[in-house]
């Protein structure tokens, strides 16, 4: 991934491993699908939105029956 140690930050929400960074001046996050066998990354501008956009994509996740 190319992150280098100790400039990222995991975090926890309803069971799922997420994962933030800065690289420049974006705010990138990521984590695995618990459902399936894949992934999800995103960008934006600040650390508080790429953490609200993780949870949401994780929200929408499980909600998939």
């Amino acid at each position: 991934m190319g992150v280098i140690a100790g400039s990222c930050n995991r975090k926890h929400h309803q069971g799922v491993d997420l994962v933030i960074w800065r690289r420049e001046s974006a705010w990138l996050w990521f984590l695995i699908d618990p459902v399936g066998k894949g992934g999800v990354i995103g960008a934006t501008t600040n650390e508080a939105r790429a953490i609200r956009e993780a949870c949401l994509s994780i929200e929408a996740i499980l909600a998939i029956p």
